[in-house]
This record gives C-alpha cells, sequence and structure tokens, in this order.
C-alpha cells in the first residue's frame, strides 16, 4: 500500500479467475431461489432472459467503456477526475449510499429468511449481525482474500445445485408442460415483467464492478472474462426460473422461496428427501457474497473519499447496514417498498442514468484533449 495525500491507495491485485467467480456468485446470488418477474407467470423466465440481454447491453456499452477508459482508476477516482471536487464527491457520497442501501436489502431479507424457515426462534438481530460479522472479517482481510474465498466456494455452489436440479428430475417432478402456451398474453406483460424490474435486480447491478475492476491483473482481459461469467450466471438463472415453473407451474409466484418448496418435493425411494439443508446452503451462499461484495464496495468507497484507510471504514459501515436493515418492520414492507421504489426510479439511476452521463463526460472530455493536443503532435 501507499499513501497518496492522506489517502490509500490499495495495490492488492486478483486474477481473472477469482473476477469472474465473483461476478457468478454475485450476479446468481439467491436470484435463483426466486422466481423473478413472476408478474409474467409462465412466461418469466422469458422476461428474465430480456432482461438479461439488456443488462448486457448495458455493461458492453456502458459500465465497461467507463472502466476501458480510466483502466488505474475506481469508480470514485474517475468521478472526482471528470465531475470535479464537489460534484464528485457528492456522487461518490450517494454511491456510498447506494452500496449501503444493496446491502441492507440482502441482510434483511437473510435474517427474515432465515427466522421464517430454519431457526424461527431466533432474535432477527442475532442472524443480521452474525452475517454482517462474517462479511467485516472477510473485508478486513483484504480484496485478494475475499475473491479467493469466493474461487473456492464457487464449485461447490454450483455443485449442490446441480445436484438438487437431477434429483428434481429423476423424481419426476419436472413438467415441461407447464411452460406452455408461450407468450399465451401477448409480449406487453412479458416486457413490463422484466423492464425495469429485472433489469435492476441482478443484471444492472454489475456498475459495482466499477470499484474492483481496476485490480485485474491481467486487465486487457477484463472484458472478456466479465462478459463469459456474465452470460454463464445469466443462462443459469433462465434455467433456475425454467426449472422453478416446470415443477410448480404458475403456483410458482405464491411462494416466498419456490426453489426450496420444490425441492421439497423430492422423494426417491423414501430415502432421498428433506433438501432444505441444501438450499439454506445456497441461501446463506448467494447472499453472503452478494452482500459482502457491497459491503466492500461501500468500505473501499468510503475510504477513498475520506482518505483513511479501508479497515476505518468496515465498522461505521457496516453499523449503517445493520441500522438500515432494522429500519423496515418487516420482510413484505422491504419487498414492497423495494419493487414499488427502489427497482422501478431509484437503481436505475446509479445503474443507468448516472453512468452514462459519467461516460458522456469522459467521452467530451477525452475528445477536448486529444483536438487540444492534436497540433502539438504535428
Amino acid at each position: 500500500m501507499s499513501c497518496v495525500g492522506g489517502g490509500v491507495i490499495l495495490h492488492e491485485k486478483i486474477s481473472v479467475g477469482q473476477l469472474a467467480s465473483i461476478v457468478i456468485l454475485f450476479q446468481i446470488g439467491s436470484s435463483s431461489l426466486f422466481l423473478l418477474a413472476s408478474e409474467a407467470k409462465h412466461d418469466a423466465w422469458i422476461s428474465v432472459a430480456i432482461a438479461m440481454i439488456l443488462g448486457m447491453g448495458i455493461l458492453i456499452f456502458i459500465t465497461m467503456p467507463i472502466q476501458s477508459r480510466a483502466p488505474h482508476w475506481d469508480l470514485i477516482e474517475i468521478l472526482t477526475r471528470y465531475f470535479g471536487k464537489y460534484l464528485g464527491f457528492t456522487v461518490g457520497l450517494a454511491y456510498v449510499g447506494y452500496f449501503i442501501y444493496k446491502s441492507v436489502r440482502n441482510v434483511r431479507e437473510f435474517g427474515d429468511l432465515v427466522i421464517l424457515y430454519l431457526l424461527p426462534g431466533t432474535p432477527l438481530d442475532v442472524v443480521m449481525i452474525v452475517l454482517l460479522a462474517v462479511g467485516a472479517y472477510a473485508i478486513i482481510q483484504g480484496i485478494e482474500v475475499f475473491f479467493r474465498v469466493g474461487q473456492l466456494v464457487l464449485p461447490w455452489l454450483l455443485l449442490i445445485y446441480l445436484v438438487l436440479f437431477g434429483l428434481m428430475i429423476v423424481s419426476g417432478l419436472v413438467n415441461l408442460k407447464q411452460l406452455l402456451p408461450l407468450i399465451e398474453q401477448g409480449w406487453m406483460p412479458i416486457w413490463n415483467a422484466a423492464v425495469p424490474e429485472v433489469i435492476s435486480f441482478p443484471f444492472g447491478e454489475m456498475v459495482v464492478f466499477l470499484i474492483f475492476w481496476k485490480h485485474v491483473t491481467q486487465f486487457n482481459d477484463f472484458k472478456k472474462f466479465t462478459l463469459i461469467s456474465y452470460t454463464f450466471s445469466g443462462i443459469f438463472i433462465v434455467l433456475t426460473n425454467v426449472l422453478i415453473i416446470a415443477v410448480l407451474g404458475d403456483l410458482s409466484g405464491a411462494y416466498i422461496i419456490p426453489f426450496m418448496f420444490g425441492t421439497s418435493l423430492i422423494e426417491i425411494g423414501g430415502i432421498l428427501e428433506r433438501m432444505d439443508p441444501f438450499v439454506s446452503l445456497l441461501l446463506f451462499g448467494g447472499v453472503f457474497f452478494k452482500q459482502a461484495t457491497y459491503y466492500l464496495a461501500a468500505v473501499l468507497a468510503a475510504a477513498q473519499l475520506f482518505k483513511v484507510k479501508r479497515q476505518v471504514m468496515v465498522v461505521p459501515v457496516g453499523i449503517a447496514i445493520f441500522a438500515g436493515a432494522r429500519m423496515f418492520k418487516s420482510y413484505m414492507e422491504q419487498i414492497q417498498f423495494g419493487f414499488e421504489h427502489n427497482l422501478k426510479f431509484h437503481f436505475p439511476i446509479f445503474q443507468i442514468v448516472l453512468p452514462i452521463l459519467l461516460l458522456l463526460v469522459m467521452l467530451l472530455t477525452q475528445g477536448f484533449k486529444r483536438k487540444r493536443d492534436a497540433p502539438q503532435n504535428e
């Protein structure tokens, strides 16, 4: 590490393989356990596929070009460079709030679901503090350690998914006829279910990697490996939605965690049944890496803004996340607020509007600079 102007510049490095692992874990998160775009009913998987393609467009044409034009800077450094000291600080602080709130949603969701399905007698605060404490410990260890752990955990989580998929098929639970008829109500319900909700969650969330991409050792390959891992996780989420609908039909949206209910129906020879513990592992693993990625991004961004060491911001950011998670009176209030306000209005600002403005400013600034320097090169 080296200090510049009282701040801390991290020289921690991550490999493209580690980047790909965290992208997959981050994108999948707990998304595959739920039926996304449930308003489209048995066409929900088409909505998810559309949102994935649109999210890829945002990634290719907006988010990654920002990093490509500033390979040695993270989001906060880019904002202060191109928006100026004061506006850049203000927008950067807003992104810290955005990262904290996204972590809040994951922490609260995890706490509520654990109490609902696994530990009904456990206080909500205890569950959330444990999750945050584990995340704080991982963040204190540094970027390299966090990304290495993701690379180690990913194969095991994918293996559990594949085993559960196979058991549902072998149990005869999968009925592909439940996907028919395709586009029964036309394209509008499918489109309305995809835009902007499913783009905002989970596909538009890739903006957080503007905090991490500069740390990739083989920087020239960050685009390729990000796109590969994004495509893999997107297809995985689509296929999981197909499986949920094929097992539960149009009733999928009636269950809080439809994937868990689907696996609870598994019964092979009276021996293999009750897969809830494995789904719980998927829930914990997915939510942990999702919330910890946002937690780490908020810590790094805040440390950059206030020019302090990363470790100094771990506790204040953690307290902010915990306090935010306790503000919701119930799980349903948190879900309702998220879908009615955040996914439709707030998140697109941070995922689409601000990145577009930033990219335009970068293009104009760099264009003026090239034009100004051109006569000197003749």
